[in-house]
């Protein structure tokens, strides 16, 4: 052997024998002496020698196994000769290694290469170091060692016991009556890692304990360290139900302890952090749902309407408060599960409804049953009440009834329906009159105006000077009133001789216009020029009259010394109704260099009968523009103005590109 190996030997026999026994004895001579195999370990449990008796029982070579080698390697070596499962070979090593923590020696027998036993003791030594006695078993020691099939099974009992307890999904550990650590598997081990150190056998729980918490290694929710550990202590000292406990790194770990019959205790440790955070999720989705459904019934309750959902067989799910007060409903009566024509004949006994009203609203709510599609229905109540009520299916079968009490509603729409037909009534009078008196006021006309040229003709020479000019101020007159009557007339056809909408070239109606025309614009020096005008549906003739009302308003109201310029355009363009719907029109703009007029005035332009200059200034009647206006609401469309004093105005006519029907 080296020098250093028989120097460590030397002592550690001197530990073990005494000084005095060594000044007879030398290290070596006594290892090789002995009738058994011996082996000395290191402190950390590393081979520092072995007798040759130690290796043949061992079945091991000198070659095989050197000093230096570990204890666990050791142990490794000689299982993986027997062929054993790898996860069986480190239970072994780790039931090996942690004996030797809790205990000063331990025997046991192990079973070599050629079927016989040996029995192995491990005894702790001065300075930590080990010593390894080996001696074979033979049949001459049945009192000495016991049964060899005994102790194998003893061994295998043992060792399926370790191999259970590192294999179980919980930490386990068993204290002793004086509350010290006996046995414990790897899984108690990282359930503590605070105090991992601290594990092993012969520590005690409450010692652990107050170093875990100094070591932060517990959540105290707030308690005072002191108040923790007692709470602990009870709990482990006299088990009841399990508890939980928190560590700091944010597992929670249920504690279930458990009396043993000689006064110990086995503390069994499981991770619940998973469980606990589905616990806090699904009281999260609970309280989320919880509020959700508070949040629904308040605005269910808080609707306007009333409101109810069904199910396929017309069975009640739900209703608001709105729905039973609007019935004057008991909330004890109408609940979930009562069925729609019960309801209906509760309504009933109630008196809110006529017999006759009574059947209808039965026969209402039977049809609806197999209801595929919304329906709306009216219940006219017996207090006057009129209630609408929509019919909703849901993909499920059911139904959603809301009801809404209508009858300020109906009440409204019976006087507006009373009100249009006064106002077409009157509108009919009132388009009457005009036309009649226009018609039938010309003949007093003609005669009035034929009697005044007779009595010039005749005798106008001999009527005075005041005589002449009398008779002139009514021939004026006369012609005015012919005018102002034609005009009226004019005005009066737009509704009274309408004709249907057809397809209309407003070129072409603006070529006939030009010539109509032909002698003023030669008299203004006018000129009137346009682009392509488009193709629309439209009454010809008011098409007509439109365009010859505002060309002749422009060569009207020019300027002095300015021969009049009349452009007119068409685009085509897309404009949004008031329900957001686009639609389709065609812009036609008529602008002219004239005297224009200030925006303020540009609704007083359309009325009828109004003029924005005297008469003596500019001819006319005031009824041009607002026929135009007619024409123009006839056929759908708008008719703004825009003016510049003193250098012209812009009539913009927006008209639909498609009427939605032919108008008689």
């Amino acid at each position: 052997m080296g020098q250093g190996i028989q120097n460590a030997l030397k002592k550690s026999v001197d530990d073990e024998l005494g000084a005095s026994q060594h000044d007879f004895i030398d290290s070596s001579e006594l290892m090789e002496a002995a009738n058994v195999g011996l082996a000395v370990f290191s402190s950390d449990l590393t081979l520092l020698t072995a007798n040759d008796r130690y290796y043949e029982l061992c079945g091991y070579s000198r070659d095989e196994i050197r000093p230096g080698i570990s204890l666990s390697d050791l142990i490794k070596f000689s299982l993986e000769k027997r062929n054993l499962d790898p996860t069986e070979i480190e239970t072994t090593i780790s039931t090996s290694l942690r004996r030797l923590k809790g205990t000063e020696s331990h025997q046991f027998r192990f079973e070599v290469e050629n079927g016989g036993y040996i029995s192995i003791t491990r005894r702790k030594a001065g300075q930590g170091k080990m010593f390894e006695t080996v001696q074979e078993l033979t049949g001459a020691e049945p009192i000495a060692h016991g049964s060899d099939q005994l102790g194998k099974l003893a061994d295998l009992a043992r060792m399926r016991l370790a191999f259970a307890l590192e294999g179980m999904a919980d930490g386990f550990a068993l204290y002793d009556d004086q509350d010290r650590l006996v046995n414990y598997n790897k899984k108690y081990v990282e359930l503590n890692p605070h105090i991992a150190d601290m594990i092993m056998p012969g520590s005690r729980y409450e010692d652990m304990l107050r170093e875990g918490v100094r070591r932060k290694g517990f959540d105290l929710h707030g308690m005072e360290p002191e108040a923790y550990i007692e709470w602990r202590l009870e709990q482990h000292l006299n088990p009841g139900e399990p508890y939980i406990s928190q560590l700091t790194d944010g597992r929670w770990i249920r504690l279930n302890d458990h009396k043993t019959d000689d006064g110990g205790i086995v503390s069994v440790r499981a991770d619940i952090s998973d469980l606990k955070a589905h616990e806090v999720e699904n009281k999260r989705i609970s309280g989320d749902l919880s509020q959700a459904s508070s949040r629904l019934d308040e605005a269910l309750n808080n609707m306007v309407q009333g409101l109810c959902m069904f199910d396929a067989d017309q069975k009640l799910i739900l209703c608001n408060k709105q729905y039973l007060t609007m019935y004057g409903f008991s909330d004890e009566v109408v609940k979930p599960g009562i069925h729609m024509p019960d309801i209906m004949r509760y309504s009933i006994s109630l008196g809110n409804y006529r017999d006759e009203d009574a059947q209808l609203a039965l026969e209402n709510r039977s049809k609806s049953r197999n209801l595929s599609e919304r329906t709306t229905i009216k219940q006219y109540l017996k207090d006057g009440r009129v209630i609408a009520v929509l019919n909703e299916p849901m993909s499920s079968g059911g139904t959603i009834a809301t009801y809404q009490d209508i009858s300020t509603l109906e009440q409204h729409e019976a006087r507006l329906v009373a009100y249009n037909k006064k106002l077409e009534s009157s509108n009919r009078e009132l388009q009457d009159f005009a036309y009649v008196a226009s018609h039938d006021l010309q003949e007093p006309l003609r005669k009035i105006e034929t009697f005044g040229d007779r009595l010039v003709r005749k005798h106008g020479e001999l009527l005075p000077e005041d005589g002449q000019m009398y008779l002139d101020r009514m021939q004026n007159a006369a012609g005015r009133m012919r005018l102002l009557i034609n005009d009226l007339l004019g005005y009066s056809r737009v509704t009274t001789k309408a004709k249907p909408f057809v397809e209309v070239n407003l070129q072409k109606v603006l070529d006939g216009v030009l010539s109509d025309i032909q002698m003023r614009l030669e008299e203004t020096r006018g000129v009137v020029e346009s682009s392509d005008l488009p193709i629309i549906p439209a009454d010809n003739t008011q098409m007509r009259q439109l365009l010859q009302n505002l060309i002749s308003n422009a060569l009207k109201f020019c300027r002095p010394d300015v021969a009049p310029i009349v452009k007119i355009s068409a685009e085509k363009a897309v404009i949004h109704t008031e329900n957001g719907i686009p639609r389709d029109i065609w812009r036609l703009c008529v602008a002219d260099n004239g005297i224009g007029f200030d925006n303020q005035y540009k609704n007083q332009i359309f009325a009828i009968f109004q003029r924005l200059h005297g008469r003596l200034e500019y001819e006319g009647t005031g009824i041009g523009l607002a026929t135009c206006r007619k024409i123009v609401e006839r056929h759908h469309g708008t008719i703004d103005a825009n003016g510049v004093p003193g250098e012209g105005a812009t009539f913009t006519i927006e008209l639909p590109a498609e009427q939605e029907q032919s108008e008689e």
